[in-house]
């Protein structure tokens, strides 16, 4: 018995997430309890004065019960002394005016369905007071009848329909059973509830999770793009409003791939989640941080008074990448190239604003890297200029606008024309000539550098095959090959695709090749250049002296021929002891290792002089020639006279 009526009467404790929910039954409830007893004063007292002649006892009894009830509503609705209160008076009126015509079953029923209604409070204590009224009521007014006790001047048996205590004590069994079996349905309505709010609870965890999960970078825990362009409407609509000034930062790490392809993606994920602290580090806690992909991140600063101080924060900033940062046993360093735009200074739309930014970072890194950039129009035209270009190559491509130009290389000794250098020049139909130091990094950039390279292996083999027929076999040209050229596999194809399509001698062709390509790509770059030294095809190193190659590079790779770098060649005419000093070097260089060499940009007479009074053995500049298209190089070669 004593687990029965534990189990009935211990309820779960009502967990935090579900205790508003209950307040709201709890409050309902007081509302629908309150609409019932002002029913039943109404019927109370339509009853007693019909009946028995006692309107005003009905009504201002019920008045006592009812009124001072809805007047604690406003300050204990939902409170559990409230619905005490309430369930006391729902006995009241069921136990006192009704039994006035009803008989004992009917009465005792009535009282069950109060009872039952109280169940909305999902709270057995109400339940235990409505009992307990229901109870002492009974032996309370049986008490009186048995003594005649007379109320308002009548005999308590006008009220209570005569019985003995035996009929109380039996009425009193009943209503502890009704208690324990609504007790019961109480306490599976207690536990459903909790069920529900508890289901309920995951789903709204879920959905929290879910949201932060879509407005923010699962690695970094920063906003994500999304969540950034939902704030930034707020900062937008503050400077607005306060006249105020924000600049959008845009941040993009410096060589990162570098550290994902040699440390691995596990090491390249840790320091992103380090750069985000130091970024959290670096800047007020009210700058908006987030990052939209991979290794750019971009920042709201709204807390600057002048851009003096936002330099400075910006200087910070760069100067924190620098130092030492501890990744999983590694000491790594890293920079940023971070591009500026400020609002209302630079433009007032929000895209306009993120697309300066990422400009001005690309001039960042085209400057040096580790470096910051302001947005200015200039530099906004400059690109517009550069998106022109990239997108009017395509056109120009299958217009032919694209031409082979031939600068002469010459034999110092002889002064005859030897070969000659195949450059790509464009003439515009409508701009004109654009100069290849504007086109050819954006095709490098864009990777139509490819479409351009194997245009240049195929017209000048084409070209090559002319000069053959009109007798000059003797002629090598030599064609530049890009970086990216050099990473594709195809080099090797194109280039003896192209010799046996146009039949002719591969010792007739050279590829120029810049230093970097060799340091860069060591191993594939041996490989790749075995195997086209193999077609017969000689191999030149460009603007040699400018980058970072050893002997022991030069003796390792297949070279044929080195090109001293103008640079160098202008410090002749300086006569700068330390330029004509490394000008001779380079060609005792070449001598030692049986290499030819070619000077290119020679433009004067003392040049060429000081050049062939130290062994080059080929020189190339407008002190001979310039770039010329293919018919007046012909001319020239007809002519076979260079004039000193």
């Amino acid at each position: 018995m004593k687990k029965i009526v534990n189990y009935i009467f211990s309820y779960p404790k009502i967990p935090s997430y579900a205790k508003m929910s209950f307040q709201l039954f709890h409050i309902e409830s007081d509302r629908v309890m309150l609409l019932l007893l002002a029913l039943q004063w109404v019927v109370a007292t339509f009853i007693t004065s019909i009946k028995y002649a006692t309107f005003y006892y009905g009504f201002f009894s019920g008045a006592f019960i009812v009124l001072p009830l809805l007047l604690l509503y406003k300050h204990l609705k939902g409170e559990r002394y409230f619905r005490y209160f309430i369930a006391v008076a729902m006995m009241l009126f069921s136990v006192i005016f009704i039994q006035q015509y009803l008989g004992r079953i009917e009465m005792h029923f009535h009282v069950f369905i109060a009872m039952a209604i109280l169940t909305l409070y999902k709270d057995v204590t109400p339940l235990i007071f409505a009992a307990a009224t229901t109870i002492i009521h009974h032996i309370v007014f049986n008490y009186l009848q048995l003594y005649e006790v007379s109320l308002f001047g009548m005999p308590v048996m006008v009220f209570n329909y005569g019985c003995g205590f035996d009929i109380v004590i039996l009425h009193a069994i009943f209503v502890i059973i009704e208690l324990f079996v609504l007790g019961y349905i109480v306490r599976l309505q207690v536990e459903h509830t909790i069920n529900i709010n508890e289901s309920q609870n995951q789903v709204n965890e879920l959905n929290r999770e879910l949201e932060h999960i879509s407005m923010h970078d699962t690695l970094t825990n920063l906003p994500n793009r999304l969540n950034l362009n939902q704030k930034i409407k707020n900062v937008l609509l503050n400077a607005e409003e306060n006249s105020k000034k924000f600049a959008v930062i845009f941040l993009d790490l410096d060589h990162f791939k570098n550290i994902n392809d040699t440390l691995g993606h596990d090491i390249g994920d840790a320091l992103l989640k380090t750069v985000a602290d130091v970024l959290k580090e670096s800047v007020s806690k009210d700058t908006l941080i987030s990052r939209i992909g991979g290794d750019e991140f971009i920042m709201v600063v709204s807390d600057f008074n002048n851009q003096n101080e936002l330099t400075s924060t910006i200087q910070n900033l760069l100067n924190n990448f620098r130092k030492d940062l501890f990744i999983k046993g590694y000491s790594l360093r890293l920079s940023a190239s971070v591009g500026i735009s400020i609002y209302p200074d630079d433009s007032k739309n929000i895209k306009d604003l993120m697309k300066y930014a990422d400009i001005a970072m690309y001039k960042a890194k085209g400057d040096g890297r580790d470096n910051f950039s302001f947005f200015s129009q200039e530099l906004n035209k400059k690109v517009h200029t550069e998106v022109d270009i990239v997108n009017d190559m395509q056109r120009a491509f299958h217009d032919n606008e694209f031409k082979l130009y031939y600068q002469p290389k010459i034999d110092v000794k002889s002064k005859k024309i030897v070969g000659a250098e195949a450059l790509l020049r464009w003439h515009h139909k409508q701009k004109g000539f654009i100069p290849p130091s504007l086109f050819i990094p954006l095709a490098e950039n864009t990777g139509f550098i490819l479409n351009l390279g194997k245009f240049v292996i195929q017209n000048s083999t084409q070209a090559i095959k002319r000069f053959n027929s009109l007798g000059y076999k003797n002629l090598s040209i030599s064609i530049n090959v890009s970086t990216r050229q050099f990473q594709n596999t195809n080099l090797y194809q194109d280039l003896k695709e192209s010799i046996d399509d146009n039949k002719i001698n591969p010792t007739q062709l050279g590829i120029e090749i810049t230093e970097s390509v060799m340091l860069k790509y060591i191993d594939n770059a041996l490989i790749a250049l075995n195997e086209i030294k193999k077609l017969g095809i000689s191999i030149h190193i460009d603007d040699f002296g400018t980058g970072y190659s050893s002997l022991s590079y030069l003796k390792k790779f297949p070279i044929d021929t080195l090109k001293i770098d103008k640079s160098f060649v202008d410090d002749i005419i300086d006569k700068d002891e330390s330029g004509r000093l490394l000008v001779n070097t380079i060609l005792s260089m070449g001598k030692s290792l049986h290499l030819k060499t070619v000077a290119e940009g020679v433009e004067t007479k003392e040049q060429y002089e000081f050049l062939r009074d130290n062994g080059c053995d080929t020189i190339q500049g407008y002190y001979f020639a310039k770039p010329m298209c293919e018919d007046e190089f012909i001319k020239l070669l007809e002519a076979d006279k260079i004039y000193s």
